[in-house]
């Protein structure tokens, strides 16, 4: 699906699955597609916690770690461009919670 530069909007969203949750360097990182405007997204996961903060994550994690996270807030990163996006931050401005589906590859 490719992208659509649709009009900025601070907007939140349903909880999202289908991301794909990244063990492989040492730290979670979450990627994949912004459910609004289908631009791809990336999202490292905090290795400290702070207050306020809704994730948790450390260094050397694996799926098995029960210190992993099932549900992390996210915003579209998707670095594109998108009309009225005044601070020129990028994305698009919808916000979600991505949940952690169990299985293969997630």
């Amino acid at each position: 699906m490719p992208h659509d530069p649709k009009d900025y909007e601070s907007a939140h969203l349903p909880d999202q699955t289908g991301f794909v949750w990244d063990f492989s360097g040492g730290r979670l990182i979450i990627t994949g597609l912004c459910p609004a405007c289908s631009g791809e997204t990336r999202h490292p996961v905090p290795t400290r916690i702070t207050p306020g903060a809704v994730t948790k994550g450390g260094g050397g994690a694996s799926p098995d770690d029960e210190q992993v996270p099932s549900a992390v807030f996210m915003q579209c990163r998707c670095r594109r461009s998108h009309p009225g996006d005044t601070r020129e931050t990028g994305g698009c401005g919808a916000k979600w919670t991505a949940v952690r589906q169990t299985g293969a590859g997630s």
